[in-house]
């Protein structure tokens, strides 16, 4: 297996990772809503910090439910320390909010279990 094709696949499942945790965190808050990864992807798509609003929380989710899971990953995957990851953790948080918005009906589908 090629590199590119490993990194890919281990970005698609941190990307996964982070929705799902983003999501059940949302459920924690937010109770059961219908169609929750529309209503998280719309308060994230534009700004990842309109989540904060969302969730009503400082920052905590995104911070701690998405950003840091992205963060991990980036300094692990890629062996690089924490304070040259921003533009790769960025990048991997905007990915992963593309993928909500373009994969909500399978992922509210995970909320309601």
């Amino acid at each position: 297996m090629s590199g590119k094709k490993i990194e890919k696949e281990a970005r698609e499942k941190i990307v996964i990772d982070m929705n799902d945790f983003l999501i059940t965190y949302a459920k924690t808050i937010l109770g059961p809503v219908p169609d929750l990864a529309q209503k998280i992807y719309a308060a994230g798509k534009n700004d990842i910090t309109g989540l904060d609003q969302l969730f009503n929380d400082s920052g905590y989710g995104r911070k701690q439910k998405y950003q840091a899971i992205a963060q991990g990953f980036v300094s692990d995957f890629y062996h690089t320390a924490p304070d040259n990851t921003k533009n790769d953790v960025d990048k991997l948080v905007h990915e992963a909010m593309q993928y909500l918005g373009k994969h909500s009906e399978q992922l509210n589908h995970w909320a309601e279990v």
